[in-house]
């Protein structure tokens, strides 16, 4: 405190006023170090006796005119020593101590031991910025950076100097200045020692802001697998990204046209807080939204409109008030956290905060500036910002702030988040996303209205994950109408956060949900209007009372559950990924041109992952996995994604999307989560990501959780070189499928496998309706007819739009693709694609009878007269037949088809020498064994000699007295005469 205030006030006490006044001060001095020291017993005695020379010193009321101030003291003492004694009533049950009550520094306090009406002046700003780099200089030093605390203490002691010089000779600021200036100088002396110089860490470039590093490729060097929450785990941190993982974590390092770097303990545990003059952030202001606009009077700093400014005061949910920023799903999130800190005495949210003091607390700095870790994109990143805030025309914060007086962490934090978003223009948010980004735990969307929805299953997973701090729980409401709202006391579109949770003695489900207003209140059952429910059993359960909730509305209320899953649309569940002792994550990228724009027919394309779950129990394992799609575009966040699981699939890829295990449903939230339990024993599992429609790259990290060991990888496409062919069914090749004449019109190909043994996949892709077919047979020549001994491969029944076959070693040779529709006279595109690991030579395969003369012959098997049969039968000749009269060398192919029949006879055409006495002369070409296929039977191409008296060409079924027509195909390379011979 300044010593001009002090004599003012001893010159108006009397002397024994004088006497507590200085016995007050001394230990008031005593009481402040041994809080900063954490000890905690003594600092509790000590503020006992300033408080009761304090109120011995108001009764004897000889300074009337001091004791409003005094009174304020003595206010603020009571609470301090409320705080301690809570605090260690609550220790000895629990070895966690992140109560926040080392915030203000040695000189902050002594400065404010008596007086509220302290001005600053810029040696107190000196000190302030001093002390800040002193306690830095501590930190670092502990933790072994000794380049960083030599320069933190050098920035202390010349602060320190610098103030010395200025204050008045022989008071007490003056001393204390040259006292902190000699113990920094000390501690620079001891840490340039040979000692210390031997035992120090390797020095390392300073790292000043995240605008000053030359490049993202500096940081990514040093990326480890990180885990979902903000403390890392072992099994994550052992294993270094992949390259293809850097470059997708590097790309979605750019969001909202600002460059937001990977959080990397080695380097920015090391990062500079101290600067000769206030941080400005580099990248400017933030954007307003257009209610700030319309109020806005300029960027004002802590120390400008703030007495004394504090990160953390007292964290508490009630002190949060959202005020004109549409971010009330983020408020809501900070209500949670600071809620379950309050109850747990476990840091979460404002671990998130640097700079910090050596307890691992955030710590107001003197310069402004800030690094709060946030999880986005994949991987936890560093957004730094400066400690300027938006204050309207009338002075007051444009912001989320904190009741608490001087308190500044949830504006920071707010800042650090709507710079990650682009702005105060904040478009919304829920609350599952924001408290993911905040603290790394697994959000769960569970929406009430859904038909999968159950009420009791619901209430005992948030019941229990409140209970055990497991979960941190929001509530939501949908749209509803002014009338409806304001009957109700709700607001639409709205998020609560839920800060406590009750099952009475007598079964009632009550929840207490916070409004991050800080007004406005549910008026139904449980609330404060309902005077009826609040019997005096059920006041002191809740520890609530409704008379004194109505005179104040904080925004705080009770509710039923019956009346949450009655207005409410949404649940929002965060759960602690510590919960699972096994954990992964990978992140990868989903090309825009890799794939269809809708995978409704074929998940070919699709990013896949397997996963290989190894439960040691008689009992199922959980298993959940999250897909967190990266944005980078704020307003851009419309793609519909999920996760598909299928089970039974050995971990290989999947290519039809029939029969889900678990299928996902599309949302166009950046987090998906899909819960199962896997059985006893090895479970093999396929993960497909699926977007609804393609229409950007999608990047992405999926994450694992498990209570049993597992494998996860990313299932890579299995060939290395495709051979895509763009072809079409046109009115001459559209034959249908098999049991069409015309199938053997379809579009063929001949494939040959070179030297050695081949895996081979074939996919075809067309419109989606169209039912589809593939197949793959020896020979390389064009298929009539297909028989399934002849198959090698298909792909089974026809589907529609997709169709996909595979062989996994195919000896070297000539092949022939088919690729058919199931109705015949179907005209579009489509595309084959055939898939190695080496180049295969592909060839269509021309019509039968390409580029050759052709005549058609129309006729019939007559009962008794020309139905008779195979030669055994005796009458063979008695068939029809042809005369085929050829000029000269010529090439000829004969196709004989059934029409109309009932059944579909055995056939078999034949060609032979026209002999000058027999009936027939040589045989010199035949379809072979009779058979009875839609497409009927051939000869294979024959060259005929030219001959004066021709050949004849005879037409039969195999059994005698078969009465049907049928239809000839003559094909011929050169001109050829046909007529009929019988």
């Amino acid at each position: 405190m300044h010593s001009r205030h002090h004599t003012h006030v001893l010159q108006k006490s009397s002397s024994s006023t004088q006497k507590l006044y200085k016995e007050a001060y001394t230990q008031a001095c005593k009481a402040i170090q041994h809080d900063t020291s954490a000890r905690y017993p003594e600092a509790k005695e000590a503020y006992s006796i300033v408080i009761k020379n304090f109120t011995e010193i108001l009764q004897q009321n000889d300074m009337e005119s001091n004791n409003d101030k005094l009174t304020q003291k003595l206010k603020e003492y009571q609470h301090r020593l409320e705080q301690l004694e809570q605090y260690m009533k609550n220790t000895k049950t629990t070895n966690n101590s992140s109560l926040y009550i080392n915030e203000d520094s040695p000189y902050q306090k002594r400065r404010d031991l008596f007086d509220s009406d302290f001005e600053r002046t810029e040696q107190d700003e000196w000190m302030e910025k001093a002390q800040f780099s002193f306690d830095q200089g501590e930190l670092n030093e502990e933790k072994g950076n000794i380049e960083h605390a030599l320069d933190y203490y050098s920035d202390a002691a010349e602060l320190f100097l610098k103030a010395f010089k200025e204050y008045e000779d022989d008071s007490e600021e003056k001393l204390f200045a040259r006292q902190e200036f000699m113990k920094a100088i000390s501690k620079a002396e001891v840490l340039k020692s040979p000692s210390k110089t031997l035992l120090q860490i390797p020095p390392k470039t300073r790292v000043r802001s995240s605008s000053s590093v030359s490049s993202v490729d500096q940081y990514m060097n040093h990326t480890h697998r990180r885990s979902s929450s903000i403390q890392a785990t072992d099994d994550i941190l052992t294993q270094k990204l992949s390259a293809p993982e850097i470059e997708v974590l590097k790309h979605t390092s750019s969001v909202n046209n600002n460059t937001f770097l990977p959080w990397i303990d080695e380097t920015d545990l090391k990062e500079q807080f101290s600067y000769s003059r206030k941080f400005l952030d580099p990248e400017g202001s933030l954007a307003l939204s257009q209610k700030q606009q319309e109020k806005f009077g300029g960027w004002k700093r802590p120390s400008d409109i703030m007495e004394n400014p504090k990160l953390i005061c007292c964290i508490s949910s009630s002190s949060i008030i959202q005020d004109i920023v549409t971010d009330c799903s983020f408020v809501a999130s900070l209500c949670v956290t600071a809620t379950y800190e309050q109850k747990f005495k476990r840091q979460l949210i404002t671990s998130c905060i640097y700079p910090q003091n050596k307890q691992g607390q955030p710590c107001y700095n003197p310069n402004g500036k800030y690094i709060v870790k946030l999880v986005y994109n994949g991987i936890t990143r560093k957004v730094v910002v400066d400690d300027l805030l938006p204050i309207s025309r009338e002075g007051t914060l444009m912001c989320t702030f904190s009741t608490n007086k001087g308190e500044l962490w949830a504006s920071i934090i707010e800042k650090a988040y709507m710079k990650l978003m682009g702005g105060y223009d904040f478009p919304g948010s829920n609350s599952g996303i924001d408290l993911h980004c905040l603290t790394g735990w697994i959000p769960e969307h569970i929406f009430i209205h859904d038909k999968y929805f159950v009420p009791d299953n619901v209430w005992d997973r948030v019941l229990d994950g409140m209970k055990y701090g497991d979960a941190l729980v929001t509530i939501a409401t949908g749209e509803m109408t002014e009338e409806e709202a304001t009957q109700l006391g709700l607001v639409p579109t709205h998020a609560y956060a839920v800060i406590d949770i009750k099952m009475t003695l007598d079964g009632k489900r009550l929840l207490q949900v916070k409004n991050p207003w800080s007004h406005k209140r549910w008026r139904g059952p449980y609330s404060h209007l309902d005077s009826n429910i609040w019997t005096s059993e059920l006041k002191e359960a809740l520890c609530f009372d409704p008379d004194a909730a109505e005179k104040n509305d904080d925004g705080i209320f009770w509710i039923d559950y019956e009346s949450v899953c009655a207005y409410f649309t949404s649940i929002h569940l965060n759960w602690n990924p510590q919960l699972f002792t096994h954990r992964w994550v990978l992140h990868s990228v989903w090309p825009e041109h890799i794939g269809p724009k809708k995978d409704i027919y074929s998940l070919a394309y699709n990013p896949q992952f397997s996963l290989r779950v190894n439960v040691p129990d008689k009992k199922p394992a959980a298993v959940w996995l999250l897909l967190s799609k990266h944005i980078m575009v704020t307003e851009e966040n419309t793609d519909y994604i999920t996760l598909h699981v299928y089970d039974n699939t050995g971990g290989e890829r999947i290519y039809y999307p029939d029969n889900p295990f678990k299928e996902g449903t599309y949302v166009n939230s950046p987090h998906i989560l899909v819960r199962f339990n896997a059985p006893p024993g090895i479970s093999d599992y396929t993960i497909v990501v699926s977007q609804h429609e393609k229409v950007r790259s999608l990047y992405f990290t999926i994450r694992a959780y498990s209570l049993a060991p597992f494998k996860l990888h990313e299932v890579p496409i299995k060939y290395s070189v495709e051979q895509k062919i763009q072809s079409q069914w046109i009115e001459q090749t559209a034959g249908g499928n098999a049991s069409n004449v015309t199938y053997l019109n379809n579009p063929q190909w001949k494939i040959t496998i070179p030297a050695a043994n081949v895996g081979m996949s074939l996919m075809l892709e067309t419109l989606k309706d169209f039912a589809i077919h593939l197949l793959l047979v020896e020979g390389g020549k064009r298929v009539s007819s297909v028989s399934v001994r002849d198959i090698l491969a298909e792909s089974g029944p026809y589907r529609h739009g997709f169709c996909f076959c595979e062989i996994d070693s195919i000896r070297p040779g000539d092949y022939t693709i088919v690729a058919s529709t199931f109705e015949p006279d179907l005209l579009g595109k489509f595309i084959l694609t055939v898939a190695s690991n080496t180049t295969l030579f592909i060839e269509p395969i021309p019509l039968e009878g390409a580029g050759m003369f052709k005549k058609v012959l129309h006729g019939e098997w007559i009962v008794g007269y020309s139905a008779m049969g195979c030669p055994s039968f005796g009458n063979y000749s008695k068939n029809p037949r042809y005369l085929l009269e050829v000029r000269e060398l010529t090439t000829v192919k004969v196709r004989l088809q059934s029409v109309n029949a009932d059944a579909i006879p055995s056939m078999n055409v034949t060609i032979y020498e026209k002999h000058p006495k027999e009936l027939f002369g040589k045989e010199v070409a035949t379809s072979g064994p009779y058979t009875n296929v839609t497409q009927g039977v051939a000869t294979s191409d024959v060259v005929l000699s030219q001959s004066k008296i021709g050949y004849i060409i005879v037409l039969a079924t195999h059994d005698k007295d078969i009465a049907s027509e049928y239809t000839t195909i003559i094909y011929s390379d050169r001109p050829v005469n046909v007529t009929k011979d019988r």
